[in-house]
């Protein structure tokens, strides 16, 4: 539930080639569980290869974890202050790992204090609108952040919650778990054309959730965004433990870009190098040099196991004092992405927005997560004629063998054609991510 199962997409590539009558000064967007901000920060990056043009992001996501994620996500490839392999790092390792390094800790930390003025409208943010959600629903969203940044401090056991699941889904197979994570990595990944994962990532992901390692730094502090149902209690916290994925890993989002230049490197390596592009094109808008991108690799490593065993537990165990945040304006600088806004809905719009008036007919583009199909009835009416739908597949999800890809695309198929969608492209099951329909 952290993170989407297909690689980032340019929204205005995706528009400008199959969208019909879309209007060059202004884009409406809906996107639907996407889960992380990944095609909002690839459209931004892009944005300078096309005329200038107003996007309006419009996102539902199904719990407020997920949105604060998608702000501190955002935040952290738009923040001036940072560098850029600095930022790189912080993203990747909100993103995708349980445990972060101590500077990512502290990062998060800082960073979640001031964000939790947002929610409130005590601080404002040019890019970011909150205004449809009801004041609880604000007030949860500053608990979430304050949360983070307490719970960072007194560094909480992760990854025992991690283990936990594992054991729950393993059963009497946790003792012979390598060999599942072998299974599942030859027998299902490789097929599908995961070709910069290797063995040792994705072994060491399911062992204890720790995607994106460097050798540069130890991932010792405990990464909070990534537990659910947080909820303030007088002057403490409650909280369940982690309940998202622990089989497909997020790799899937920025991981997938082969070329011939990043053949070799290890999945980490070319989310760095996507990432890195995305927020280098978003702040200079021009494309990066492939030279600064290598500059920092020592080339002898590329393809290597950087870490090999879980972080020494007592280090991940111990407590940080928890400081006051006095909040001054200014703290936070961010690239100007005028043309841009980012506005959040609740995820009870996805059954209200068919009735109301200033959303029919509104979109020019949707993109809906693989497990919101049945939720097209809900969001065919909003697209525009000529508009297009783009459907997230499950290619990518080990738990879905063969049959299960053919038969979640006849369901798909089903569900559009009498909704009233036609296919851009013939779906292949197989080989394809994404399904593409038009109005």
């Amino acid at each position: 539930m952290w993170w989407g199962y297909s690689p980032a997409l340019d929204i205005q590539s995706e528009v400008n080639k199959y969208g019909i009558n879309c209007p060059d000064e202004r884009l409406e967007v809906l996107i639907v569980g996407a889960s992380d901000a990944r095609h909002i920060l690839k459209t931004l990056a892009s944005s300078y290869l096309y005329r200038d043009r107003t996007i309006i992001y419009n996102v539902i996501e199904s719990t407020l974890e997920q949105v604060a994620r998608s702000i501190l996500l955002l935040n952290t490839c738009l923040e001036t202050n940072l560098g850029l392999q600095e930022a790189t790092r912080y993203y990747l390792e909100i993103f995708g790992n349980t445990l972060v390094r101590p500077a990512t800790a502290k990062y998060l930390i800082k960073c979640s204090n001031h964000l939790a003025y947002i929610p409130t409208n005590t601080s404002d943010c040019p890019w970011l609108s909150l205004e449809k959600f009801k004041h609880k629903d604000r007030d949860r969203l500053e608990a979430i952040f304050k949360f983070w940044a307490r719970a960072t401090c007194e560094n909480i056991p992760i990854v025992e919650y991690w283990d936990k699941r594992v054991r729950k889904s393993l059963k009497t197979r946790y003792d012979y778990r390598e060999g599942v994570f072998d299974w599942d990595y030859h027998m299902v990944l490789k097929s599908r054309g995961i070709s910069n994962l290797t063995l040792q990532e994705y072994r060491f992901w399911r062992n204890n959730g720790i995607a994106f390692t460097w050798i540069e730094g130890e991932s010792v502090r405990s990464n909070p965004t990534l537990l659910n149902n947080i909820i303030q209690h007088g002057p403490g916290f409650i909280h369940y433990s982690y309940l998202g994925d622990i089989t497909n890993g997020p790799f899937f989002a920025w991981s997938l870009q082969e070329t011939k230049d990043n053949r070799m490197y290890r999945a980490a390596d070319v989310a760095e190098q996507e990432v890195m592009c995305s927020i280098y094109e978003i702040r200079t808008k021009q494309p990066i040099c492939k030279d600064l991108i290598g500059s920092h690799r020592d080339s002898s490593i590329l393809n290597g196991t950087l870490v090999v065993e879980t972080p020494n537990k007592e280090m991940e165990q111990e407590l940080w004092k928890v400081k006051g945040y006095k909040y001054k304006k200014g703290n936070i600088s961010w690239t100007d992405i005028k043309n841009h806004k980012v506005i959040f809905h609740p995820v009870t719009s996805l059954e209200t927005f068919k009735y109301k008036e200033e959303y029919v007919n509104r979109f020019d583009f949707i993109w809906a997560a693989h497990n919101t199909v049945k939720q097209l009835p809900n969001l065919v009416p909003l697209l525009k004629e000529g508009g297009i739908a783009l459907v997230e597949l499950q290619k990518y999800l080990v738990e879905s063998r063969e049959e299960n890809l053919e038969s979640f695309v006849k369901e798909l198929k089903s569900v559009a054609q009498t909704n009233g969608l036609h296919e851009i492209n013939d779906i292949n099951a197989k080989e394809d991510y994404i399904a593409r329909f038009c109005k």
